[in-house]
């Protein structure tokens, strides 16, 4: 991981010049890894490294770290020491027996060591795990180590509730606190045990980023073989090992407090401490010491997974007296009879406390608090002897609603278990389905069943909801394909059957959709049709399929953000999580397209917080954000954020944002000017574009980067190809951003062929119509071919002209320039003056040794291309043959080198 190599190194170099580092972080946060790999470093060059470290079971053991210390220490530094500080050695090796030596004398002899090693070699002493050393080892070290600063180097390694940096290092010492791993550091640790990112995701919220936790949940679950990519299991089973480790040493106090800590919902410091009494300030203060949890108006665990471990570990009746005692403590009704509940087994619930329990979870629900409504709902129907059906399925559908796919499953199966009847069924298989989100492609079984169940009961509005969640798997899946039309059209029938207007809008919104991917006209009567039935409704419903959204998305389609900022203003705030990732996600792409970098970035910040926080889908949230760093960014963090966005989404077998993904991908390579890599991405959009039947090009805009990649690859004709057929279509659906994408395109196509008079024409257009739409990094980009332009045509002072604008353009919007700086004097290559970006690709792999084969695969090109090309890089350099340009290649360089 790039984060903690750049930590490694900022460690390494304030050893260099301060001469003593502590690593601070809590147990799990990864500092003997640090310590590790700077010694490693250290080592590298030639230099001795001293490692010292104890354990639990040594703590009461005076002066263990020490042994360390001497069983290396060289003869020769050693014979520079007294008699008697030699004994010292001996006695601490246990060489010799007898009384311990004074301890001033130890002082002294560490001292001495140290300082006569430094005079041989450029020593570094790490300390580790120093909470567990004795203050008699704590004491001799730091005496010696505050004194030995201009001998030896110090290293180490610290937990905020151990001993202090300043009294075991000198006043002067260097902290470096060690930070928790980020989202993208979590998912490359997951990502090398091949586990997909989803539950990449999961992992990294359970453990809040604690580097331990990761790896060992991790390293856990590719043991027990490749999670489900929707996995709902809980995770601390696959954590015991690092929580065994930390709760090992507490005292039961401590296990108490945090077992209270863990069954309240809001676990406020009031309550446990009357729940736990007079020991709780001491309790907690060692749970906080030890990193478990933080304490402030709330006891908050330092990660979920923390929390999940101490219950697992404890025993039904521990859990039992615990939710007693909390029903005591408890201030209001709620709380007092969720514990009383919780307290009882299922079989031993009392039928009067369903009514109450049931409308617990009712007042959540009118509070926004849906996962505890769930929590309420489950309880309360899942009685042993008398199970509610209608309190399972409204748990499931809050889970559903606070994107809980743990607790939506937990309700089907106690409704399957409990032999509800067919429609309960369907309902619950229904918001499991939602609650898979853009995943539901992987659960179009559950979605068939519910089908089926729905027709069973003969309930027309549930067989309507039911067909709405097949097409729109379909269509995430394969597209705008029949099947998926099908579906949404046979919703439509049930729904108006069924008097259902929520769902008639819905599916009418998804066949709009589907009809626009396949270019019919009659897509904009369908949208007005679902707006107008989904405004009678009122809108307020659960239904996935909003019409708002894709009225957003049309306008967006259709190059028009005012109307489509104007209508997100209209749907949000949204009321449910599930509501708010996609208003977020249509923000992104409305503030990137503007220009906005800053704004598209600190919105794509929040989506991908709230999509780990849901456990949602995270193939979209990640290509929002690559579009948000291409507006703001890098384009090297665009890159990567796409690549994250592709894995996810072909892990949720969400085809169409697997090809948007690409486009990002493509167009990043293409604008780093990795030609090859970027012809390959985009030809796989072009595959899956027509395997998903999107015959609207403004869908996925990749048709003009295609063919500019063509262009720089050498194969002009299947770029003219590429953007005659692309235009055909964009003229057809009227689609003005597409159209003028496509003029930069073929003006680069004319510029290459020498045409220069209709590549500035379609230049001069593209300019104007993208100043019209409001879509400045699109102008820049025009801007940037019209600079290349005016090289070719050799006039460098209109070149740098276009070349500052479109520079000023990109630095307003904070954007990453669209186009990386070309090679400036001595870097250039003499030899490649005079060729075009294209020919400059080809004689560059014909000097690495490849043959005409190799460098068309690389390229994706023709054969005949790269002949072509060859053909007019010999006429232009004047040579006849490989071995004549390899000659001059050599010739150049080496005048180069002078």
């Amino acid at each position: 991981m790039r984060a903690r190599s750049l930590l490694v190194d900022q460690v390494h170099g304030q050893l260099q010049q301060a001469r003593a580092v502590a690593v601070v972080g809590p147990t799990g946060f990864g500092k003997t890894a640090v310590l590790d790999a700077v010694c490693t470093q250290w080592q590298s060059g030639g230099d001795p490294v001293v490692r010292l470290s104890s354990t639990p079971a040594d703590a009461h053991l005076p002066y263990v770290p020490l042994v360390d210390l001497f069983t290396v220490c060289p003869a020769d530094v050693s014979g520079e020491l007294s008699d008697v500080q030699r004994a010292t050695i001996d006695w601490v090796l246990r060489r010799v027996t007898g009384p311990e030596p004074d301890p001033a004398l130890l002082r002294v002899t560490v001292l001495s060591c140290l300082q006569a090693w430094g005079r041989r070699a450029r020593l570094l002493l790490a300390a580790d795990d120093m909470h567990w050393w004795g203050p008699d080892s704590l004491d001799v070290f730091g005496f010696a180590a505050r004194r030995s600063r201009g001998s030896v180097s110090l290293l180490a390694a610290l937990r905020p509730d151990g001993p202090l940096a300043h009294d075991v290092l000198g006043g002067d010492a260097v902290e470096i606190a060690l930070p928790t791993l980020s989202a993208q550091e979590s998912a490359a640790v997951v990502r090398t045990f091949n586990i997909p990112q989803r539950t990449a995701a999961r992992i990294h919220t359970a453990t809040g980023g604690n580097p331990r936790l990761v790896w060992d949940i991790a390293a856990a679950l590719a043991r027990t073989g490749p999670p489900a990519v929707l996995d709902a299991q809980p995770l601390a089973p696959y954590a015991r090992k690092a929580l065994r480790t930390w709760l090992a040493g507490l005292a039961a106090p401590v296990h108490w407090v945090l077992l209270l800590a863990a069954l309240t919902a809001d676990p406020s410091l009031d309550v446990v401490r009357r729940a736990a009494g007079p020991s709780a300030d001491a309790a907690l203060a060692d749970a906080e010491a030890a990193g478990l949890v933080k304490v402030a108006a709330t006891v908050a665990f330092a990660a979920p997974v923390i929390r999940e471990g101490i219950l697992a570990q404890a025993s039904g009746e521990a859990v039992r007296q615990a939710h007693l005692t909390l029903a005591t403590a408890a201030h209001g009704a709620d709380d007092r009879l969720w514990h009383e509940a919780c307290a009882l087994a299922p079989a031993e619930l009392p039928a009067q406390l369903i009514p109450a329990l049931a409308d617990a979870a009712t007042a959540a629900r009118e509070r926004g608090e849906h996962t505890r409504a769930a929590e309420f709902a489950l309880l309360a129907g899942g009685r042993t002897g008398g199970p509610r059906h209608d309190l399972l399925v409204a748990a499931a559908r809050d889970a559903e609603a606070a994107g809980r796919f743990d607790l939506a499953c937990t309700a089907l199966d106690q409704l399957d278990r409990s032999r509800a009847v067919p429609a309960a069924r369907a309902q619950a298989r229904l918001a499991v389905v939602d609650a898979a989100g853009r995943g539901a492609a992987l659960v179009a079984d559950v979605a068939a069943q519910a089908l089926a169940e729905a027709t069973a009961a003969d309930e027309p509005a549930l067989i309507s909801a039911a067909h709405l969640r097949l097409a729109q798997g379909l269509r995430v899946s394969r597209g705008c394909h029949t099947e998926a039309l099908a579906h949404a059209q046979a919703a439509e029938e049930w729904a108006e059957r069924a008097g259902d207007s929520t769902t008639h809008a819905a599916a009418l919104a998804l066949t709009a959709e589907i009809e626009q991917g396949q270019g019919s006209p009659g897509r904009t009567a369908l949208l007005r049709r679902a707006l107008a039935t989904g405004t009678a409704d009122g809108g307020t419903a659960r239904t996935p399929g909003h019409p708002g959204r894709t009225a957003v998305h049309f306008a967006l389609l259709e190059d028009g953000l005012e109307q489509a900022e104007r209508l997100l203003d209209e749907l949000g705030p949204a009321p449910c999580p599930a509501d708010r990732l996609w208003l977020l996600a249509d923000s992104v792409h409305l503030h990137a397209h503007r220009g906005e970098g800053a704004v598209a970035r600190e919105k794509a910040h929040l989506l991908l917080d709230l999509t780990r926080d849901l456990g949602a889908s995270p193939g979209p949230p990640w290509y929002a954000a690559a579009a948000a760093e291409l507006a703001g960014g890098t384009l090297e963090q665009a890159l990567m954020y796409a690549d994250l966005g592709l894995t996810a989404s072909q892990e949720d077998a969400d085809t169409v944002y697997a090809a948007h993904c690409l486009h990002v991908s493509g167009m990043t390579r293409l604008l780093l000017r990795d030609t090859g890599a970027a012809l390959a991405d985009l030809l796989r959009v072009q595959d899956l574009v027509q395997e998903l039947g999107i015959a609207d090009p403004a869908q996925i805009r990749y048709d003009a980067d295609l063919a500019e990649a063509l262009v720089a690859a050498g194969d002009l004709p299947a770029a003219r190809h590429t953007l005659t057929r692309a235009r055909r279509r964009a003229q057809d659906l009227g689609r003005r951003g597409v159209l003028a994408s496509l003029d930069r395109a073929q003006a680069l196509c004319h510029a290459a062929a020498g045409e220069f008079g209709p590549a500035e024409e379609l230049l001069n257009r593209a300019a104007r119509v993208f100043e019209r739409l409001g879509y400045p990094l699109q102008r820049g980009r025009v801007l940037l071919a019209r600079s290349s332009l005016e090289q070719r045509r050799r006039r460098p002072a209109r070149a740098n002209e276009a070349q500052a604008a479109a520079e000023a353009v990109f630095r307003k919007s904070g954007a990453p320039l669209w186009e990386p700086a070309r090679p400036q004097g001595d870097q250039a290559q003499p030899w490649l003056a005079g060729l075009t970006d294209a020919e400059q690709l080809v004689a560059e792999l014909v000097t690495q040794g490849r043959g005409n084969r190799d460098i068309a695969a690389a390229l994706y090109v023709s054969v005949k291309t790269v002949e072509a090309a060859l053909t007019r890089i010999y006429r232009k350099l004047e040579v006849r043959s490989r071995v004549q340009l390899m000659a001059l290649v050599q010739k150049d360089g080496h005048l180069a080198r002078r």
